[in-house]
């Protein structure tokens, strides 16, 4: 019984990771500092996808399945049947990751894009905030 508890809990931080890695860019608008945390999980997913290896987790459910399994745990939890689906869609391993993949550098795209923007706003925020330069005149008699 904990194998299961412990397969569907991973399968459901896997699910959540995966929503984090899709829409994270729109809380990082607002929350730079998930901006560190966002970009990693795309690199990370960028390297797993064009070096051909799972995730981490995926192999943590594997071994938390098999290992339920063999404790003839009744299988079929409504997050089994769920979450399982939308986590392993059936498509093809190499369409997934092709998906994945242009789908990364479109983020990452899209990161260049906002700190090319963030940085010229703050060239443009300290010309304005520079001092005038006044120059002294003085009056002669």
């Amino acid at each position: 019984m904990l194998f299961r508890i412990l397969a569907e809990v991973t399968l459901l931080f896997h699910f959540l990771w995966i929503l984090f890695i899709v829409f994270g860019f729109l809380p990082v608008l607002k929350w730079h500092r998930l901006a560190a945390l966002h970009l990693g999980g795309l690199l990370l997913s960028l390297v797993l996808n064009t070096m051909g290896w799972y995730c981490p987790l995926t192999y943590l459910e594997h071994f938390l399945d098999s290992a339920a399994q063999q404790g003839l745990q009744p299988a079929g939890s409504f997050m089994w049947r769920v979450l399982r689906p939308l986590v392993y869609p059936a498509f093809s391993e190499g369409t997934i990751r092709t998906v994945e993949i242009a789908f990364v550098l479109l983020n990452l795209t899209a990161y260049a894009v906002l700190f090319a923007l963030k940085t010229a706003e703050r060239v443009r925020g300290k010309r304005r905030r520079r001092p005038e330069i006044r120059r002294k005149t003085q009056d002669y008699p």
